[in-house]
Order: C-alpha cells, then structure tokens, then sequence
C-alpha cells in the first residue's frame, strides 16, 4: 500500500560552518601549502558561525524578527547584549567579554566589503635576491597566522558554551547537524 512521507528538518547552519572553520584551521596547521586560503576560510567561517548561532539562540529565545526585512536587521554586537541579558549573563559587549571574537567578526567585515588596498612598508634585507623572494604580509594578511586563527577560532567556540550553557540548552552545543519530523500516512 502506497503512504505519503511527510515531515520537517531543520539544519542547524551554524553547526555546519563550525565543521568548515575546523577543517580549514586543521589544513592550514598540519600543511604550508595552501596555509594562507585555509587560515582565511577559517577566520571567515568562525565569523559565520558566530552569527548564525547568534540567529539560531535568537529564534530559539523569542527573537524572531531579528531576521525580517533588510531594513530592520539587528547588529551582530547588539544581538550579543540582547542575549545576554536574556539568558541572564551580566551586561557587556562582545568587545570586552570576547575581544578575539571581535577580531574575527571585522576580518570578515573586511572581505566582504573587500577593496584593493596600497599599504606602504619597509623592512632591513640582505641582499638584493633574497628581497625579490619573500613576500611582505599586510593589512589583513598579518593576521593569517596558525596561532592567531587558532586563537580566534577557540575564542568563537568559548562564546558559544557560554550562550548555549547559560540558556540550559546543554554543554554540547555542536553535536547536531540537523533534526528531523517524519510521519506516514497510508493512503
């Protein structure tokens, strides 16, 4: 007998670019080659995760019109404080309590509104060889080092615990991918 299948999944977003941003990391740390695009895609995946966790504790809190209308958007640092107080950490900004998770939201900030930058420099060389052959790391390149992605990277995750622990949603905040609702019905 034929039934219809029916049901729901939610992905849960966040989650996902938390495994992209811990893969990347992991390249660019056990690897030198393609270090710098893995240490980039870490820092701006920790940023999406960031905020989509931000969206997904919001919609689970009762926030739901943070994501309405682009004229209505909620910032990312006053979603922070909104959350904060609503699971009733003291108030602070992302700033103070998460400086590194700051750092990774305006990396990101600075991709996506990416420009073609001249930065000026000078540095002591021995020999005119040697200079033609290694490069100088600027403006956001100068973050792109393992310790500093790392450290931004253990720093998004601690802010999330911290959320996710303090609403009582538990202390395994990246364990699911998705959930599902399934039924069947005989026709």
């Amino acid at each position: 007998m034929a039934g219809m299948l029916r049901g729901e999944t939610k992905l849960i977003t966040y989650a996902f670019f938390h495994i992209g941003a811990r893969a990347a990391l992991t390249s660019a740390e056990e690897a030198e080659e393609g270090r710098s695009y893995n240490l980039l895609n870490a820092m701006v995946l920790s940023s999406f995760f960031v905020e989509a966790y931000f969206n997904h504790l919001g919609d689970e809190l009762g926030y739901p019109e943070w994501n309405t209308g682009i004229d209505k958007r909620t910032s990312i640092w006053k979603k922070y404080k909104l959350l904060r107080s609503k699971v009733g950490l003291a108030d602070s900004s992302l700033d103070v309590v998460y400086p590194l998770v700051k750092d990774t939201l305006e990396f990101r900030n600075t991709m996506a509104h990416g420009r073609t930058e001249t930065h000026f420099f000078a540095r002591e060389v021995e020999g005119m060889e040697f200079a033609h052959r290694e490069q100088t790391d600027v403006g956001w390149q100068i973050q792109l080092t393992n310790s500093k992605v790392r450290a931004c990277f253990d720093s998004c995750r601690d802010l999330i615990y911290e959320l996710h622990s303090a609403a009582g949603l538990g202390g395994h905040p990246f364990t699911k991918l998705s959930s599902s609702i399934m039924g069947y019905k005989e026709s």
